[in-house]
């Protein structure tokens, strides 16, 4: 089971361009849910990987992420 700073690693060095502007989900290292609504993805992810922890994050749209 990945752990969460795993989840930010891939969300770190993955290629999200597809999820611009977009929320998503990582869980086990792979994008396993996204879109404008929150509560929708979250549920989707507590369906898809139940009882491991999962980290949610805001693809931006353009320009430098800062940290």
């Amino acid at each position: 089971m990945a752990r969460n700073d795993e989840n930010y690693s891939a969300y770190l060095t993955a290629n999200l361009e597809k999820y611009k502007g977009k929320w998503i989900i990582l869980c086990d290292e792979h994008v396993i849910a996204s879109g404008e609504d929150i509560k929708k993805i979250v549920s989707e992810a507590q369906e898809k990987c139940p009882d491991k922890k999962f980290l949610l994050a805001r693809v931006p749209e353009e320009g430098t992420m800062i940290l």
